[in-house]
C-alpha cells in the first residue's frame, strides 16, 4: 500500500447478532419448540379418529390446541425466560454494558417466538401428511394457519414481558393459567367480541373466513404484544402507543363483523348426486364419498324400488325440500366416517330407514288416555334396514306381517305408506 492510499474502514458486525443466533440455537428457544410440537402431535394423536380424513377436522382440532393448550404452554416457557435476569441477579450487570435494554429483550423474546412457530409447523405438516391419504377435495385453510402462528408468536412476546416485569418465580405457571382462562371463558359467549379471541371455535363446516380476517387477527394479536413488549423495553414508552393504535383500529372491525367473518364455502353448499335413480347426494367437500354412501344404502334403496311415493333424492343436509326427498347422516370423521373408510354401513342405513319413518309428531297421534296411536313406523324401519333389530330381540307382529306380504302386495302397501309418510293423524296410515 503507498502513502497516498486511505486504508479501508470495513464496518464492525451488530454485536447482536452473535447474541442472536446463540440464543436461536441454545438458548430455551428450541426446548419451547419441541415442547409445543409435542403437546399438539399428542392432542391430535389421542384423537386422531375424530379428524383423519377430513381437512376441517384437522384444521379445528389443531386450531384449538395450538391455542387452548400451546398458547399458555409457550407464554409460560417465555415468563420464565424474561425472569432470567431476576433470577441471576444480572440486571445491574447488564446495565453497565453499552447494549440497549430493548436490544436486549428482542435477542432473548424473538427466539422463542419463532421457536413457537417452528413447533407448531411441525405438528401442522405431521397432521396434514397423516390426513392427505384418507381426505377428498379442497385442503387446509392458509388464513387459519397464518393466524394461529402469528397467536403463538404473540403469547411469547406477552409471556417474555410479564417474566421481566414479575419477579415471582411461579409467575410462569400463574401466566399459563391466566392465559388459559383468558383464551377460554369468551368462546363459551354468544356476544360479538368473542371474535377478538384468537380460541374462538370456528365456523368451519360450511364456510371460510374472509380474505382479510387473517390480516386483521395478526394485527389485533400482534399489536397488543408488541405494545406491551414496547412499554417494557423500550426506553420511549410512548412508542407503544403505535402498536396498540394499530390493534384498537381493528378491534373494532372485528367485533363489528362478528359472524360475517366467515363466508358461506360453496363447496360446502354445493349438492353433489349420483346418477340414476333414486340419487345419493353430499355435500361438494364429500363428493369423494359417494360411492361408499351408495353401497351402504343399497339394500334400503333396492327394498323401495318400484314403490310409489319412495323417496327420489337422498340428502345429507336440511331441510328437506318435498315429500321426494329424504335425509342421510352426513358420513363425518368420528361418527361413521374412519380415515376415509365409512364405517357401520348397517347402521347408517339404519339412521336413514329411522329418520325416513320418523313422524314429528308431538301435538298429535294422542289417545284420551295420553298414549300414542299404534303405528307401522318401527316396522318399516326395521324391514328396510334389519340391521336395526338388536340381536335376540324378538320381532313385532307388524314386521312379521310385513315380511310375509307377496311382493307385489308389499309395494302396494307401502306406497299407500309412502304418502303418508307426513300425516299426523293415524286414520290415514294404513294398518299392518
Amino acid at each position: 500500500m503507498t502513502l497516498t492510499e486511505t486504508p479501508v474502514r470495513r464496518k464492525a458486525p451488530d454485536p447482536a447478532l452473535p447474541a442472536l443466533r446463540a440464543e436461536t440455537r441454545r438458548g430455551i428457544g428450541p426446548w419451547a419448540g419441541l415442547s409445543t410440537a409435542l403437546v399438539l402431535g399428542v392432542t391430535m394423536a389421542a384423537e386422531a379418529d375424530a379428524w383423519q380424513g377430513d381437512w376441517i377436522e384437522t384444521q379445528s382440532l389443531l386450531h384449538s390446541g395450538a391455542t387452548l393448550l400451546a398458547g399458555p404452554l409457550v407464554a409460560a416457557t417465555a415468563c420464565w425466560q424474561g425472569a432470567r435476569d431476576h433470577r441471576r441477579s444480572t440486571g445491574e450487570l447488564w446495565r453497565s454494558t453499552p447494549r440497549a435494554r430493548w436490544q436486549r429483550m428482542v435477542v432473548a423474546a424473538l427466539p422463542l417466538a419463532l421457536w413457537a412457530v417452528v413447533g407448531y409447523a411441525l405438528a401442522l405438516a405431521g397432521a396434514l401428511l397423516a390426513t392427505w391419504p384418507y381426505a377428498g377435495g379442497g385442503g387446509p385453510l392458509l388464513s387459519v394457519v397464518v393466524v394461529d402462528a402469528v397467536f403463538l408468536a404473540a403469547a411469547a412476546l406477552l409471556g417474555f414481558a410479564a417474566g421481566v416485569l414479575c419477579r415471582w418465580r411461579l409467575a410462569a405457571p400463574v401466566v399459563a393459567a391466566l392465559m388459559y382462562l383468558v383464551l377460554g371463558v369468551p368462546t363459551y359467549s354468544e356476544s360479538p367480541a368473542r371474535y377478538l379471541d384468537p380460541a374462538v371455535n370456528l365456523a368451519l363446516d360450511d364456510s371460510v373466513p374472509v380474505w382479510w380476517y387473517a390480516p386483521a387477527m395478526a394485527a389485533w394479536t400482534c399489536g397488543l404484544a408488541a405494545a406491551v413488549l414496547t412499554a417494557v423495553a423500550a426506553r420511549r414508552r410512548l412508542a407503544a402507543l403505535v402498536p396498540l393504535a394499530v390493534a384498537a383500529v381493528v378491534a373494532p372491525l372485528i367485533v363489528a363483523t362478528g359472524e360475517d367473518l366467515f363466508r358461506d364455502d360453496p363447496a360446502a353448499v354445493r349438492l353433489v348426486c349420483t346418477q340414476g335413480s333414486p340419487q345419493i347426494c353430499l355435500s361438494g367437500r364429500q363428493e369423494h364419498l359417494l360411492p361408499q354412501v351408495a353401497e351402504a344404502l343399497s339394500g334400503l334403496t333396492g327394498r323401495l324400488k318400484g314403490v310409489p311415493g319412495a323417496p327420489e333424492r337422498y340428502v345429507a343436509r336440511l331441510p328437506l325440500h318435498g315429500p321426494d326427498e329424504a335425509w342421510i347422516p352426513p358420513p363425518n370423521p368420528g361418527w361413521y366416517l374412519l380415515r376415509g373408510r365409512l364405517q357401520d354401513t348397517g347402521d347408517y342405513a339404519w339412521q336413514v330407514a329411522a329418520n325416513m319413518t320418523m313422524r314429528d309428531c308431538s301435538r298429535h297421534h294422542e289417545d284420551g288416555d295420553g298414549r300414542h296411536e299404534p303405528a307401522p313406523d318401527e316396522a318399516v324401519g326395521k324391514w328396510l334396514a334389519p340391521a336395526g333389530l338388536a340381536p335376540g330381540t324378538n320381532k313385532s307382529p307388524e314386521l312379521r306381517r310385513l315380511e310375509a306380504m307377496p311382493d307385489a302386495e308389499r309395494r302396494a302397501w307401502l306406497g299407500r305408506y309412502m304418502t303418508t309418510r307426513t300425516s299426523c293423524d293415524p286414520s290415514e296410515v294404513p294398518s299392518l
